[in-house]
Order: C-alpha cells, then structure tokens, then sequence
C-alpha cells in the first residue's frame, strides 16, 4: 500500500502585487526543488501536487506546510497495488458516481419527512430512515449506459443487465427490488433495479478500526459514526481515512454481498457501507464492469483483540 499526498500550492491574488511576487517566486522554487517545475505557468496561482508519503518531495512540502500559508496539505489516499487487493478475502466497496436523484416523491414533495407516500419510514425526531415500505420511483433517464450508480441517499442502483448477470453468478447475500421510472411507474420490465444487501456483519474490530463524531438519536436509537479520519501532521490537520477492521472469524458469517453493523457518516444519512467478497471482486473486474473501485478490510486474530 502506498500513501499519496495531496498538496495545494498556490498565493492569493487580493495580496499587493509585491506580495504576490514574492510569494510566486516562492512557489516556483518549490516546484523547481520537488521537480515539478513544468507545472508553473506565471498566469496561475493555484498548484495541485500530489507525491509520495515517503519521497523527498513529500519532506520538502510539508517542511513548508508547516512554516508558510502558500502550501496546504489536503489529504493522503491510500493507494493499494493489485497483488494486495486480489490477497484480501473481503473489501470494502464502493461505487463511484452518484448519477440518481432520491425517490421522486421524498426529493420532490415531501422533503424527506416520512409522509404517507414516502419510500422509507422515518424517525420522527431525527428522520433517520428506519425501514424501506416500497419500490423506488426515479428519474430512470439519469442512469444512461452505466451499469452501477448510487442514489444521494446511498441506495445501489443497477442496470436491468447487471441485475441478470448477478443473479446468474449465484451470489449471495442480496436481493433485488425493481426501480420504477417516476412518470411511468409499474409499467412494463423495470429499467433499473436497487440492490439491497441483506447480509449484515458483526461490529467491526475496535481497536483497531478508529471512530470519531458518533450520534445517537434518543428517540429510535439510530448511531452513526464516521470512520476516524481527521489527523494532524504536526500542527497541520489533513484528512486520511482509516482502515477496516473485522476479527478473522467473521469469514464464517460472511457472504458475497454484506453490509456493516455501523451506519456511516452523520444523521440522518448515515448508511452502511458494502462489503464483497474476494469472488465478487474479481468476478467485476473480469466482465468489465465500471464505475466502482474496492480496498481491503483487514482480518484480526482473537489474540490481537484480547491484547488490544
């Protein structure tokens, strides 16, 4: 696994035209010392560079991070090599766009309330959802030619094709509910299908898997959390996400599609996150399927917990 860092160099053009010199010649010695002098163009002020965590340059910009305001250190993505994502038995998945509207009815009229005609019910203090009541009703034209998208609410949303081919692999854990075109509803074959794991695990290991912001709503007793990932390079806070942890024996409980215990992120839109299998994970990669990409969780023994 290999660590990325993402930089921000760059002057702000309501500083005086002295102070803007000084500080873009500032910025091109940077770019001259980390080896990126082909990225500065005198007409820009904003640079994004991304390095190594354990490169020279990676020393370079955060010695300067932490004497300057001209360099920010915005984030580090965890970049995982094949060899280790096709190693892990189970890995976190995620789809990478948000192509679908919510259910019209929610989005558009009733603002997420849990009225009579909503999708989900509701809590009626925190608006958590609590239990999905009926099919899906979207704008099935947002889709396009993808086969994977999410809605804003998180939902997993499926070409009819991948629907078929999912079930012809004989994957586990899942099922599936039709997605209904809102101008048209329950007419002809659904378009789209939601995919719907049923499939939960275990709380993840904690330790070694880190939290922070949880909530809890007094009234329905929903918890979400945000997997810890605020973190301070000296006195520079950056974002870094934490890895997941599970104890090894969760592979006796899992399927092919799971869903985490937690629910992820803040009320109410806390949702849990996806889990596959190794088989899922290679399956997709070998039909070519797009729009997801995937990292490994990571298995614990009992003797590592007890120590914790």
């Amino acid at each position: 696994m290999k660590r990325v860092a993402m930089f921000s160099l760059g002057w702000s053009l309501a500083n005086p035209p002295d102070k803007q010199a000084q500080e873009k010649a500032q910025v091109a010695t940077l770019l001259r010392e980390i080896g990126r002098e082909k990225l500065y163009n005198p007409e820009k002020n904003w640079y994004p560079v991304d390095v190594d965590v354990r490169s020279r340059a990676f020393e370079i910009l955060i010695k300067a991070a932490q004497e300057s305001d001209l360099v920010h250190l915005i984030r580090i993505e965890r970049v995982y090599s094949s060899e280790e994502l096709q190693a892990a038995p189970l890995l976190e998945w995620r789809l990478t766009n948000q192509a679908i509207e919510d259910d019209y009815y929610d989005l558009k009229e009733d603002g997420y309330q849990g009225g009579p005609q909503a999708s989900h019910r509701r809590c009626p203090v925190c608006r958590a959802e609590l239990e999905q009541v009926r099919n899906l009703l979207v704008d099935t034209r947002r889709m396009g030619q993808r086969d994977l998208s999410l809605t804003y609410s998180f939902e997993v949303i499926l070409s009819a094709r991948l629907a078929r081919m999912l079930q012809e692999a004989g994957f586990t854990g899942f099922t599936l509910r039709p997605v209904w075109d809102y101008r048209k509803p329950y007419q002809g074959e659904p378009k789209l299908y939601q995919l719907v794991v049923t499939n939960v695990l275990p709380p993840m290991a904690s330790p070694p898997t880190e939290f922070e912001q949880a909530q809890r709503c007094e009234v329905c007793g929903t918890q979400t959390q945000y997997l810890k990932h605020t973190h301070f390079w000296g006195r520079i806070q950056y974002y870094e996400e934490t890895d997941i942890y599970y104890a090894r024996e969760v592979l006796g409980q899992a399927a092919d599609f799971n869903a985490t215990y937690e629910r992820i992120g803040g009320l109410p839109d806390g949702h849990p996150l996806v889990i596959i299998s190794q088989r899922v994970y290679r399956w997709l990669k070998e039909q070519g399927i797009k729009g997801w990409s995937a990292r490994p969780v990571y298995l614990v023994g009992l003797s590592t917990l007890k120590s914790e």
